[in-house]
């Protein structure tokens, strides 16, 4: 298939701080891993390196030959223009992968997303939106407070757990006056925190659970993913918050999270893939955050699901491809997450460890969806 891998190239940073670059700059290597994974499967791949144009760089492509594989997520150097290039991708008729421009627009402002899943009844936690100048807190401390309307964990420090008048005021002035938008402000939820991967569009599957392994830090308060805890390797932040994949949860507790994640996936419109962030506080799953598009780089938390479901990193950009391809009705191979199954029921649960390919085999029998089909079960504890 001819497919087009395009992303965005940013220089410069319109606001926010400076170390935020470094999320930004990870799309060429997202870029050079994707476009290598699909030609290893036969496609005929061109990379478009996306500045401050979108229009002409595309128009040499004919629309009917080639899909897109959008890794595009900002252009100008804005972060909050990308479900406008999905508007460019649909004006030209051009096919691409992932969602739609309705879902990124929605998923990236973070209170409108929330009340997306109150309205279906998908448990998230209590929140407000506040913008300058007035502060009216409504909720009880603690509280966790992040830019309304970024992604990548930008904005997110050890200060976004606020117990006080003060330090509230003080964190919503760091947003407004570094990140220039309003605030996302909501009850902290204190427990374990997962990373759900889904695959998928009529029938979304899961795959291995993953969990941020908090256990080095003692203070529940601190208990967060920053910005450095994402990014920056060599700090305290990123060392004492490893990912365990799959993560050890018992059965009941793995349904829950499932029908959760797979329930929000569906409630946003999420199409292809996607990533779900949750946190359980007293048995229930909280959504935090539903990430369309999410990343893809090959360390990143959906590559690792995938690798501990069988699937190498080739095979997860050939699949997204074929997930595409199957949802504009080409004629191109069914994606193995509908043709095909998994024998494993279970997997270590102390690092990540990859279920042979061998474990695959292909459904012979069409029958019934389960309301909530999963790919493959994490440990039991």
């Amino acid at each position: 298939m001819k497919v087009l891998v395009v992303y965005n190239v940013v220089d410069l940073l319109d606001k926010g701080q400076s170390e935020d670059l470094l999320a930004e700059q990870e799309s060429k290597i997202v870029e050079e891993a994707v476009a290598n994974s699909l030609r290893s499967f036969g496609h005929q791949v061109v990379s478009v390196p996306i500045r401050h144009e979108l229009w002409e760089p595309l128009r040499e492509f004919d629309p009917n030959e080639w899909l897109i594989f959008n890794l595009c997520e900002s252009i100008r150097d804005k972060t909050y223009l990308e479900p406008y290039v999905i508007s460019v991708y649909e004006y030209l008729h051009f096919r691409y992968t992932g969602s739609n421009r309705l879902t990124l627009a929605t998923c990236l402002n973070k209170g409108r997303a929330k009340e997306i899943l109150k309205a279906h009844n998908i448990p998230t936690a209590p929140f407000q939106v506040i913008g300058p100048p007035t502060v009216r807190r409504q909720l009880d401390f603690p509280l966790f407070v992040k830019p309304v309307a970024e992604d990548a964990s930008l904005g997110i420090t050890l200060d976004s757990v606020v117990e006080s008048e003060r330090e509230l005021r003080q964190q919503l002035r760091f947003i407004w006056d570094t990140y220039r938008q309003p605030a996302l402000v909501e009850s902290f939820i204190e427990g374990r925190e997962f990373n759900v991967t889904v695959l998928g569009n009529e029938n979304p599957r899961v795959l291995p659970l993953s969990e941020i392994n908090f256990a080095q830090i003692p203070d529940p308060k601190a208990r967060i993913v920053t910005f450095k805890g994402k990014w920056v390797e060599e700090s305290d932040d990123y060392k004492f918050t490893q990912v365990i994949s799959p993560a050890k949860v018992s059965e009941s507790l793995r349904a829950k999270i499932v029908k959760v994640a797979v329930d929000a996936y569906r409630a946003m419109g999420v199409r292809d893939y996607g990533r779900v962030d949750l946190r359980v506080m007293n048995g229930t799953p909280y959504v935090l955050e539903v990430n369309p598009n999410a990343d893809l780089s090959p360390d990143a938390g959906i590559s690792r699901a995938a690798r501990v479901a069988g699937m190498s990193y080739a095979m997860l950009a050939d699949e997204i491809v074929r997930l595409a391809a199957h949802r504009y009705k080409l004629k191109e191979p069914r994606p193995r997450i509908i043709s095909m199954r998994l024998k494993a029921r279970s997997a270590g649960a102390d690092g990540v460890r990859a279920i042979p390919v061998g474990g695959f085999k292909a459904d012979k029998k069409q029958s019934a969806p389960a309301p909530v089909p999963v790919a493959v079960a994490a440990a039991h504890s």
